[in-house]
């Protein structure tokens, strides 16, 4: 945990180098925050392959060397991130063990997507994310959180493509739900989510002080249950 502070002490920091304080504390607190917990039934899944073909990209798995080198699991090509903290940031996922796809062009990375098991019997990569979504998991239950398009390649359906790879993705590996969230305020996230026919589950709000969280079960606006302040790790 204290590294884990040092880490986010870093941030602020780099933060107010660069005059982003604002919106780090924005991005990072904020009380009753609205959010849609998600499931996504692994059996039937939209087809990938054509539409990728159509826009020219591909969608690759991202692997990382010694030396922090950052690669295309296939082919062994060291992938261009669009800036080195998106980098930065993949590679701090790979070391937890948990599992990205990215979509690039060539070698050039638009945007990239992770997931980890949501097993809550399992030991190591399990995501923190899941204490206060609230949502009931399973061993063939896998989670998919943060994905990431450069703002400068958005557009032309590259969301849905980068959220339908990860579900292709999470679906060769012996899962058969996947789980996510996004805000409800949030609409084009809402539209890619409908698009590619996840479930909304019980929204949940949450309050967000840094790296702690509080959540609770709303339902028609009333309050279903309770939940202590938890310490948050990406």
């Amino acid at each position: 945990m204290e590294n884990h502070l040092a880490i986010q002490l870093k941030r602020i920091l780099k933060a107010v180098k660069f005059d982003r304080l604002y919106f780090y504390l924005r991005a990072n607190s904020y009380v009753n925050k609205v959010t849609v917990p998600v499931e996504k039934d692994l059996s039937t899944l939209r087809p990938l392959q054509d539409e990728l073909d159509q826009a020219g990209v591909e969608i690759v798995k991202i692997t990382m060397t010694p030396g922090a080198l950052i690669q295309n699991y296939e082919t062994r090509q060291s992938l261009i991130f669009p800036d080195a903290e998106r980098q930065e940031t993949a590679i701090n996922y790979l070391e937890k063990g948990y599992h990205g796809i990215a979509l690039v062009r060539g070698n050039h990375v638009s945007g990239d997507i992770w997931y980890t098991s949501a097993d809550p019997h399992k030991e190591g990569a399990v995501h923190p994310d899941l204490k206060w979504l609230k949502i009931a998991c399973g061993p063939k239950d896998a989670y998919a959180f943060d994905m990431y398009l450069h703002p400068d390649r958005r557009g032309r359906n590259s969301a849905n493509m980068l959220q339908n790879g990860i579900l292709h993705e999470i679906g060769k590996h012996g899962y058969t739900r996947a789980l996510g969230y996004f805000w409800a305020e949030n609409i084009p996230a809402l539209w890619v989510h409908r698009t590619l026919q996840w479930s909304e589950l019980k929204r949940v709000k949450v309050t967000r002080l840094l790296c702690f969280h509080h959540s609770h079960v709303s339902i028609v606006g009333k309050r279903k249950e309770r939940s202590r302040w938890l310490y948050f790790r990406n």
